[in-house]
């Protein structure tokens, strides 16, 4: 029974790799024939229709595969990265669609920086979500910032009356508002109970439910009808879900019974690197969510200044200067805690992208084997990644220049780099070389 399930297990990524190498040549093909008028004189159909009765795609699966397979024409390195796989059609679909907006030659520039660091070393996501905010870069900044104006200024609470007596909440906030919310939520929730730190595909902590791609927590509909449990469909009421409830009720009745706390507000992380001292960079919002670490522009940093808890944390590459003297206390120095947490930006093992608040400090050479409180030795761990790498015995290194942590199992080696890893920038073309 083993063997078999091992032997379906190899045979499971064996087809995924060749499913994308297949569709890695339709996704190119696609955009050399979309306006060639071949498919009109051979077939006497548009390939949009072709594609839908020939090879029973939908409306919405032909108009991506066309539309990425164009866009890749601008982007001639990302495209030799798919047919190689390098990169996945889930990659090239995030990238080509945040180069739509991008001149041709900021495509190319893109396309450089993508060149110049897909390797294994960044998780998917981080990859797609690097490609991005670097698009966001080359468009202009008067753009970013009214996108920006436009997220907060659509900011809304839904409340609706349930039949059983109850009410339903549902609301949408840009990343500065939404990160006091959930830094209050978090305090005054507590620690992720068990359940609710091993939950996967639940919102757990702040985590996305399986399939939700609007970067709120959880999914779902405001209009949609209530389940036969009284929930809207793709919402889940996990544990941290239960805690989060339990806690705004908390919030709720201490302001209104007078208490003087006071009150929560965005924390910035503000990345200071040596070389770049005199530059004016967008800040990041800590949003204790799966997902893409939030940007803002320096614009709006500079408004929040007076409004948020900064906490800035000086790098020389990826490596932060924040080394506490105390190596060997008990417990680990706060400013030792707080520069790693900036570092990392949530949980390293590869793969993962659990936030900063569900995860925890781990020693990569454990204290009974004379490991100390090094940032160089610590790397940040969500609770059920730190069960699984004592449990399965997977060992993890650093490296501090990089920031990129290896993690290595019998013949497997996986590599990962901080959360937020921005672009390389494109390679210089040796002038010697011929092109």
């Amino acid at each position: 029974m083993a063997n078999r399930c091992s032997e379906e297990l190899a045979d499971l990524l064996t087809q995924v790799r060749l499913a994308e190498h297949h569709l890695a040549r339709a996704v190119v093909l696609a955009g050399r024939l979309a306006s060639s008028g071949v498919s009109e004189a051979v077939e006497g159909l548009p390939l949009d229709l072709l594609l839908g009765v020939a090879c029973r795609l939908t409306g919405a699966d032909r108009r991506t595969l066309i539309a990425a397979g164009e866009a890749l024409a601008d982007l001639p390195a990302v495209a030799a990265l798919f047919v190689e796989g390098a990169v996945s059609w889930g990659q090239v679909r995030a990238i080509t669609t945040g180069a739509k907006r991008l001149t041709t030659a900021q495509r190319n520039v893109l396309d450089a920086q993508v060149a110049a660091s897909a390797t294994d070393s960044f998780d998917p996501d981080d990859l797609v979500w690097a490609a991005r905010a670097a698009a966001d870069d080359l468009r202009a900044r008067r753009t970013v910032e009214r996108a920006e104006q436009r997220r907060r200024d659509a900011n809304f609470v839904s409340v609706q009356a349930a039949l059983d007596g109850g009410v339903r909440l549902y609301g949408e906030f840009d990343a500065v508002t939404g990160a006091p919310i959930l830094n209050a939520l978090d305090a005054a929730a507590g620690p992720p109970t068990p359940a609710a730190a091993q939950a996967s595909g639940t919102v757990a902590g702040g985590a996305l439910a399986e399939g939700d791609a609007s970067g709120g927590v959880g999914g779902g509909d405001a209009d949609t009808a209530a389940n036969d449990d009284g929930q809207a469909p793709g919402w889940s009421a996990g544990p941290r879900s239960r805690q989060y409830a339990t806690a705004l009720a908390q919030i709720a009745a201490d302001w209104l019974g007078g208490d003087s706390r006071r009150p929560a507000r965005p924390l910035l992380i503000a990345h200071v690197q040596v070389a770049d001292l005199t530059a004016s960079a967008a800040g990041t919002v800590e949003l204790n969510v799966r997902g893409p670490l939030p940007r803002i522009t320096a614009r709006l940093a500079d408004g929040l200044a007076a409004d948020a808890d900064i906490r800035a944390v000086v790098f020389d590459g990826a490596r932060p200067l924040a080394v506490s003297d105390k190596l060997t206390a008990r417990s680990i120095p706060t400013k030792t805690r707080i520069a790693v947490q900036a570092r990392d930006r949530g949980c390293r093992f590869p793969g993962s992208q659990d936030p900063v608040g569900h995860s925890d400090v781990h020693h990569l050479v454990h204290r009974e084997h004379h490991g100390d409180h090094h940032p160089d030795n610590l790397a940040l761990l969500s609770r059920r990644h730190h069960t699984l790498t004592h449990t399965h015995g997977w060992t993890l290194a650093l490296e501090p220049d990089s920031g990129q942590i290896t993690a290595t199992r019998h013949t497997r080696t996986f590599r990962s780099l901080p959360r937020g890893t921005p672009l390389a920038p494109p390679r210089r073309r040796d002038p010697d070389r011929p092109a």
